[in-house]
């Protein structure tokens, strides 16, 4: 009533109380009021309203009726005229929403852009929380795209913004997203301390939200280690603290169809089948197709129902390649696989099965890289923290004593500081040594299970897929289909290819002085660079882990100068000399500020030849100036 009796700018006040009344204290029933306050606001040029009742709209489409693309729409469309506003604590909250419609659009690069501007703007705007807020949200945007260094970076520092402000909520996120990131590198104990923490927390407060996101994630992570009743029991967990959230009908697609599967998957068909009757009586569960199709093909997987197993499969597939969810894609590859091959279609079950483990390697491999960057930036910071919180103490404890001692205790606490001084200096440097042996063992540890799991895999991809594509290709030139032959000769190369670059198998067969010439023959014929190469035999100078990491130091240097050096001549020599062996590489490209390289630590590849060194004890070192090429020299004692 008073907003019908009232004009112009008071009206406006009227009308923008309502709205943030509804947005802050029901669940968004009335967006049409929050649409005419823009309207009316951009009536009265009151363009900082406007903007920040934009935003929210915004996150009502997002995370209220699950509709980024909505959000997105308006989004763009009031880009413009949100810059035309002097408010950064309202921009800040508008580039946050923005962002969230990219993120859950998938469009994972333009959404740091925007959390970056809103950072930026709350900073200006002193508004710590919207800091946080962006620096969480951002750091679970890298998380997924695989930058694990920088996502716990970020979300260390959102943690520590939320912790200085008592954000007992955004605490819990900030939780929830570091569990994940350890989840996604496979470190599933770490993950379950900082989740029950966290779900401690979300308990008290009754942040049900949270709580459904911990019991699934638990069950994602129980699912991967193959604990199949506790993967059930988070699920079902899951489900009964969505039905306390605001939007439980978002959630409930998702987690029946969790149930189903995971029921389906240990056999126990009946049970599946009364969940999915509990999805499919709600036909906005069944519109939600992902879930549902996900649901529907294990449980034909189950019962043996193959010929439908298959079409979901497609389906399903089909929606996940419409994404950037590698692991899922992966996930979905390896089901079309099994069920070809439970219907004796073993061709087009080696087809799947070849882009399951191509994904798979590439996963693998990104994650237990970055990993090492991941653990060696978490470990600096706690040990960091801890230091300067016993500094304080130290400090703080002093103080008090001066405030009561008398002159002459004040020179003795002098002395004592002198002393304290000392034992932290050595403390101080004992700490340092001693977290820079836990970091060369994590690295080397990181390197061995990454060159362990190498040869495993060309293993079994020599002993089982190769084989039969050999039988395969031998039957299929008895039946002179020329195609059909060629088909098979290259798939078999390139499986011979993929199963060389996981491991060298002339290593073992011809001794590391044949593996290493081989290599270098090889990128010679396949690249613009010209190699010339003085080699001297090195076979039984060197254990055969040592031969393994001096193959792939050299096999990294001459990577890194195909990928980067644009040189047009290099060369490489191995010589014996008294106790050691040399190996000289040098190039004549463009090089590189290597002391750059290492301060910044943003090559991992230069991280990995240092390890490698340290491993087989090594003294490795880097000249290199720009535009005057790069010499690196190795000392390898025998």
């Amino acid at each position: 009533m008073k907003i019908e009796k009232s004009q112009k700018g008071e009206k406006l006040q009227w009308m923008d109380s309502l709205s943030n009344f509804i947005v802050k204290d029901t669940n968004f029933e009335s967006d049409s009021i929050v649409r005419q306050t823009v309207f009316y606001a951009l009536e009265l040029d009151s363009l900082r309203m406007a903007t920040w009742h934009t935003a929210n709209l915004i996150y009502f489409q997002n995370n209220i009726i699950g509709n980024p693309e909505e959000g997105k729409q308006l989004f763009e469309s009031f880009l413009a005229t949100a810059k035309k506003i002097d408010n950064h604590n309202t921009l800040a909250k508008f580039y946050i929403e923005g962002a969230d419609s990219y993120y859950f659009v998938e469009d994972h690069k333009a959404s740091i852009i925007y959390y970056d501007l809103a950072e930026e703007n709350a900073a200006k705007a002193n508004n710590q929380r919207f800091v946080g807020l962006a620096k969480l949200y951002k750091g679970g945007t890298l998380s997924f795209l695989g930058n694990f260094s920088e996502a716990s970076q970020v979300l260390q520092e959102a943690s520590k913004v939320f912790q200085a402000s008592k954000d007992t909520f955004n605490i819990i996120s900030a939780k929830n997203s570091l569990s994940i990131l350890y989840s996604q590198n496979a470190f599933f104990k770490e993950a379950e301390t900082e989740r029950n923490e966290a779900i401690v927390l979300a308990d008290k407060i009754k942040s049900y939200g949270h709580l459904t996101s911990f019991y699934y994630n638990a069950a994602t992570d129980a699912r991967k280690q193959g604990k199949r009743k506790e993967r059930i029991l988070n699920l079902e967990r899951a489900l009964k603290a969505s039905q306390k959230t605001r939007n439980p009908d978002f959630y409930e697609p998702i987690l029946l169809g969790g149930i189903v599967i995971a029921y389906a998957q240990m056999d126990s068909i009946s049970q599946a089948e009364q969940y999915l009757d509990t999805f499919e009586k709600r036909s906005e569960n069944t519109n939600n197709r992902e879930p549902y199709v996900d649901a529907l093909k294990n449980l034909a997987f189950a019962k043996g129902e193959y010929q439908k197993a298959l079409q979901y499969g497609m389906e399903h597939l089909e929606i996940k390649k419409g994404g950037t969810h590698y692991e899922e894609i992966q996930e979905s590859e390896e089901f079309m696989a099994h069920v070809y091959e439970a219907m004796g279609e073993h061709e087009k079950a080696f087809v799947h099965f070849k882009n399951f483990a191509a994904i798979k390697d590439s996963i693998n491999n990104v994650q237990k890289v970055k990993a090492l960057s991941y653990y060696q930036t978490l470990y600096e910071t706690e040990k960091r923290d801890a230091k300067i919180d016993a500094q304080k103490k130290d400090i703080a404890l002093l103080n008090a004593q001066n405030k009561v001692k008398s002159q002459w205790i004040i020179f003795g606490g002098l002395g004592l500081l002198g002393f304290f001084g000392v034992v932290v200096l050595m403390r101080s440097r004992n700490a340092a040594k001693r977290r820079q042996l836990l970091q060369e063992k994590f690295s080397q540890e990181l390197i061995k299970t990454q060159e362990q799991e190498r040869i495993r895999v060309a293993r079994e991809l020599h002993d089982s897929v190769g084989q039969k594509l050999m039988l395969l290709t031998k039957k299929t030139k008895g039946k002179g289909d020329p195609e059909m032959e060629l088909l098979a000769d290259t798939t078999l190369e390139e499986l011979r290819s993929v199963s060389r670059g996981l491991h060298p198998a002339t290593l073992e067969k011809l001794g590391v002085t044949a593996a290493i010439k081989s290599m270098i023959n090889e990128v010679d014929a396949n690249s613009n660079i010209f190699f010339t190469n003085e080699i001297e035999d090195i076979d039984g100078m060197l254990s055969k882990d040592a031969s393994l990491h001096l193959y792939r130091i050299i096999q990294e240097v001459l990577t890194n100068m195909v990928k980067h050096a644009e040189a047009k001549a290099a060369s490489v020599t191995i010589e014996r000399k008294e106790g050691v062996i040399n190996t000289i590489i040098v190039d004549n490209g463009k090089g590189f500020d290597f002391s750059e390289k290492v301060r910044s630590g943003t090559s991992l590849g230069m991280k990995t030849l240092l390890e490698r060194a340290k491993i087989i004890e090594s003294k490795l070192e880097i000249k290199s100036q720009l535009d005057n090429g790069t010499k690196i020299t190795l000392v390898t004692p025998i």
